[in-house]
């Protein structure tokens, strides 16, 4: 009897570990914003563009982002050509005046079709 019992916890054990190691592996899936320009928080002169790149490809189909000044009003913005699969970029169709902005992006993985929300806000002198 202890021989089964032990193969049936060598087997569970072997079977959590798999799960678990695949549950990690779908969390890692995500895209996720790893750097941005301006960045989060920062003080900057008007910037010409906005850069946001993530963690890894993202369906350009799917994914944007979009900027709101203080008062939450859009503003306008026009997407420009990435310098890669894991990066959107837009420029703002005019100079932004001195204030708060809100940069909200959307990413969906390429890898999985996940989507990931987020946003940050940057103040411009």
């Amino acid at each position: 009897m202890p021989k089964a019992r032990n193969a049936r916890t060598t087997t569970g054990l072997i079977t959590f570990c798999i799960a678990a190691s695949l549950w990690a592996a779908q969390a890692q899936a995500h895209a996720k914003l790893v750097s941005a320009d301006p960045a989060p928080s920062a003080t900057v002169a008007a910037p010409k563009a906005i850069h946001l790149e993530f963690s890894e490809e993202i369906a350009k189909k799917f994914s944007s982002f979009k900027l709101t000044d203080t008062d939450g009003n859009a503003v306008a913005v026009m997407t420009m050509k990435a310098k890669d699969a894991k990066s959107l970029e837009a420029m703002p169709n005019a100079a932004l005046s001195p204030g708060v902005y809100t940069v909200s992006w959307t990413a969906v993985s390429t890898d999985d079709g996940h989507k990931m929300t987020g946003s940050y806000s940057f103040t411009v002198q």
